[in-house]
């Protein structure tokens, strides 16, 4: 009897520890299963990101370059349409820029007698009717009697001949603005005793602006006592297809009217 008790001992031993090994597999699968689930939820999440991060740096890249392609081709439209180039002059350019027929030794001869007439001086004759038309505008008061001035002998002598000096060499509005804003006669209008030379003139015509011409000379500037200096000038001219003038400006480039303003 204690026999058969031990063996239903042992065999209820058995089964306990295989029920016991049984329920702990099934919480370890349980377990393996939950944590098998977790990695494929994470795996999925990450492949998740991972293409929706190379869907859009995609995005983003086709953006750049269609925002880039957008600026390529409105530069390169911007350009043909106002026919400048960042290089060198395409063949329609030039044609274009040529076909003005501009009159380049005419032009040169143009600026090259205005520059003469301007820098070989002072004008002496212009000296004296600027003086007496100063003068006589000094007793002017009103509108009315500048106006009265200005049909008088004295007054129309003084403007006949800035006009017959230099009218022919410019366009009507280019000699207005050489009067006005270069201006005309400005090295001859100073007292004293002195003297104005103008040589080694050089005028090239600009190669990207046919009607453009830029030029460089000297003015040697001899003071009362005798004694003489080099200056240096440069400038530019814009010129109409007849060679006339339509605006000239110059440079002092050794400040030869502060020179001249000290002696004076």
């Amino acid at each position: 009897m204690k026999k058969t008790d031990g063996m239903h001992t042992s065999l209820d031993n058995q089964l306990k520890q295989l029920e016991q090994d049984t329920s702990w597999n099934q919480k370890h699968k349980a377990k393996l299963h939950t944590q098998l689930l977790l990695n494929l939820d994470k795996q999925e999440s990450r492949n998740r990101f991972f293409t929706g991060f190379k869907f859009t740096s995609s995005l983003v890249l086709c953006s750049i370059l269609l925002v880039a392609g957008v600026l390529f081709l409105s530069q390169n439209i911007l350009q043909n349409d106002s026919g400048l180039t960042t290089g060198t002059n395409t063949g329609e350019e030039i044609t274009l820029v040529a076909s003005e027929e501009i009159d380049v030794e005419k032009t040169k001869e143009t600026i090259q007698a205005v520059i003469e007439e301007e820098f070989n001086g002072p004008d002496k004759k212009y000296k004296e009717l600027s003086e007496a038309a100063m003068e006589a505008q000094n007793n002017i008061e009103t509108q009315e009697e500048f106006d009265a001035l200005q049909e008088t002998p004295i007054w129309q002598d003084y403007t006949d001949y800035m006009v017959d000096t230099y009218a022919s060499y410019f366009t009507e509005n280019g000699y207005d603005l050489f009067l006005t804003t270069t201006p005309a006669f400005m090295y001859s209008d100073f007292d004293g005793d002195y003297n104005l030379t103008a040589s080694d003139i050089n005028i090239s015509q600009n190669k990207n602006n046919l009607n453009m011409f830029q030029f460089t000379f000297q003015v040697d500037y001899e003071n009362a006592n005798g004694e003489v200096q080099s200056y240096s000038f440069e400038g530019e001219a814009i010129a109409s297809e007849e060679g006339k003038i339509e605006k000239l400006q110059f440079l002092d480039k050794d400040d030869l009217l502060a020179e001249m303003n000290e002696d004076i």
